[in-house]
């Protein structure tokens, strides 16, 4: 009886390429993916590899910078919506805006993937929770001071209160949602990769992110 608990059954392990199954994967690697990990068998790595390269050869960059641009422009407007009806920061919101900037930016680089298509996701999911706040901005300081006459914050202006915002505590949750969307951005143009042995738990999500 205790020989039965002490017996391990060999988890069988399946290549998605080839199909074919092993129960003692050596030389055996894993591609990475953002959802979830795919084994590959020996054999089939050399095809694995290609598919990976494949992913991150010729990306359209006009139209994943248009597209990209478009979703940080519709998360910025969500941001100030928001902000004005509600007036609080959401990090769920500034996840979701993340999420779609980077969506975005692959579905426009011709579901592509690659570094540079990372920085440009983050970069523009940033500037997105920026330029809503930008909008709110302008649209309390108009509030507030009905005589001003009526129009559009320069930059340099925008900056400079903003600053002086900062400085009193107030934009700092929106500086850290801005940070925090830039950092969901960047997950789903991320390029699969393969890994020598199947990530599990923690070690797993942290094998990811890096």
């Amino acid at each position: 009886m205790a020989a039965e608990f002490l017996s391990v059954t060999p988890q069988r392990v399946r290549c998605y390429i080839c199909g074919s199954f092993t129960e003692s994967p050596t030389g055996w690697k894993y591609r990475l993916r953002l959802g979830g990990h795919s084994p590959v068998c020996a054999s089939c790595l050399g095809k694995a590899e290609m598919e990976i390269a494949e992913m991150t050869n010729h990306p359209n960059l006009v139209g994943a910078a248009l597209l990209g641009a478009l979703a940080a422009l519709a998360g910025s407007i969500a941001w100030y919506g928001f902000r004005l009806i509600i007036d609080r920061e959401y990090f769920i919101l500034a996840i979701g805006i993340g999420w779609l900037v980077g969506k975005a930016v692959v579905l426009g680089a011709g579901n592509k993937r690659g570094q540079g298509l990372q920085i440009a996701a983050g970069a523009l999911a940033f500037i997105g929770i920026v330029g809503g706040r930008y909008l709110s901005v302008n649209h309390f300081l108009s509030a507030a001071m009905p005589d001003r006459p009526l129009g559009w914050l320069t930059f340099r202006q925008f900056m400079a209160i903003n600053a002086r915002l900062l400085e009193r505590g107030n934009g700092i949750g929106d500086l850290i949602c801005s940070v925090v969307a830039a950092s969901c951005a960047v997950l789903p143009p991320r390029p699969d990769r393969l890994v020598p042995e199947a990530p599990t738990g923690i070690q797993g999500w942290r094998r990811w992110v890096r």
